[in-house]
């Protein structure tokens, strides 16, 4: 570790992290570029049950442990479907946790329902067991626990909570694909799944979403409504008869190439960023003011972000926690880290949740008062955002970089936090904030 006489760079001193040592994201091979050739040289670029569509299906289906897998255009298109595969509909309530991206509660917004936001564990920043209760109603509907991080959410306590009032739970498995929970594989937990794979997941198709389901009838309402509500049959005519509402929700058949390409390799990443957590946790455990991300021992990781949270008080800080934590990543930032926020503010302060109805934004509505929204309804979740960075980014995630980077990682932390008061002396701009 580095001693005290190291300057950080934001001081004069050299960079830590030299500027071509990131690894980029997602990591393209010979056989990525062949798959998408082949589709290509083949010549069906689309349909519902194109080849690569249908292969990929199969084999995500398979890898979850689940009968039915139907792709989509999107992930947010995959959590639509998995609403509505467990029946919710307009006029009723889906909880969701605060701590989020928009995408979990706009799904239930475009399937007609009301959202009801709850707290989140302060530790892994996912559904709150223990105070999921006092969400539901009469009204309730659906469940949706996110893993956030990468890291399942306490599913046995959560299919508890919700079995003790007939409530089914719906994941949003966007970041955690090929992750176990207690020896099964996230996506097959609960009555559904959707999950994203956009280009910064550990599974990356560039875009597009993946539902997951045991349930033939829910499967059923999924293919449906990805398409305009029909069923199309390999082999058969195309019968042009929708027995409901459709989206066309499709996916695409080079980015189901691409995904299939990727889907082997899964694992490794996952493996990869396991590894490379382990020796950022190692370095980071005993500095007193920096928390590693908290994982419990009966379930992996895809540490889609490493998300670690300053604590002032073990330092002795006394102003506002995200002055901190700016300092510390301009600081980090000038040493060659990546380092970034997710949620700048829990999901229910933003105007989308606090019009009513909630409606695609229009000028004429700008206009119009927001609801209330008070920080103290989701302090875990609030705390979070104010004091959480992430180590590694969108595309230089822990997937794919060397041992030795992670390192590095660990050596500019502890240059910035060894000059720290230094640094809190020079004026920084300011991160995106939670709004009060």
């Amino acid at each position: 570790m580095p001693t005290t006489t190291d300057l950080p760079a934001r001081l004069g001193g050299r960079p830590v992290v030299a500027a071509d040592a990131h690894q980029p994201w997602p990591q393209i091979t010979d056989d990525d570029r062949r798959a998408l050739d082949r589709v290509l040289t083949r010549g069906v670029l689309a349909g519902p049950n194109a080849p690569e569509l249908r292969a990929l299906e199969e084999e995500y289906a398979e890898l979850v442990g689940v009968r039915h897998c139907v792709f989509t255009g999107s992930g947010t298109s995959s959590l639509h479907a998995a609403l509505a595969a467990v029946g919710v509909r307009a006029g009723d309530e889906v909880v969701v946790p605060a701590f989020t991206f928009v995408a979990s509660g706009f799904a239930a917004v475009h399937q007609g329902a009301d959202v009801v936001f709850c707290d989140v564990d302060p530790r892994t920043y996912n559904l709150d067991a223990t105070a999921l209760e006092a969400c539901i109603t009469e009204r309730t509907a659906a469940i949706m626990a996110v893993h956030v991080h990468g890291q399942p959410a306490d599913m046995d306590e959560i299919l508890a909570v919700a079995a003790r009032h007939g409530v089914p739970v719906v994941e949003d498995n966007a970041q955690a694909h090929g992750i176990r929970y207690r020896g099964r594989v996230a996506g097959g937990l609960g009555a559904a799944s959707g999950a994203s794979i956009n280009v910064s997941k550990n599974l990356s198709g560039g875009e597009g979403g993946l539902f997951t389901t045991d349930d033939d009838d829910g499967a059923l309402v999924a293919r449906r409504m990805v398409l305009y509500g029909e069923d199309v049959r390999p082999g058969e005519i195309r019968p042009y008869w929708s027995h409901g509402v459709g989206y066309n929700y499709r996916g695409q058949e080079l980015v189901a190439a691409f995904a299939r390409s990727q889907l082997p390799r899964l694992q490794e990443f996952n493996a990869r960023a396991m590894a490379n957590a382990a020796i950022l946790d190692a370095g980071l455990r005993d500095l007193p003011g920096i928390r590693p991300p908290f994982v419990h021992s009966d379930r992996e990781a895809s540490y889609w972000r490493y998300a670690t949270q300053l604590d002032p008080e073990a330092i002795g800080y006394d102003g506002d926690v995200r002055d901190l934590r700016d300092t510390v990543m301009h600081a980090l930032s000038d040493e060659g880290v990546e380092v970034n926020i997710w949620q700048p503010q829990p999901v229910p302060a933003q105007p989308a949740f606090r019009r009513r109805p909630h409606t695609v934004w229009h000028p004429r509505n700008e206009a119009e008062p927001l609801s209330e929204w008070h920080r103290e309804t989701f302090p875990a979740a609030s705390r979070i955002c104010d004091s959480t960075m992430n180590l590694g980014a969108v595309f230089a995630p822990l997937y794919v970089q060397r041992a030795e980077l992670m390192e590095s990682y660990v050596e500019a932390v502890h240059k910035v936090f060894a000059h720290l008061d230094q640094l809190l002396e020079l004026p920084v701009d300011p991160q995106p904030r939670n709004i009060a």
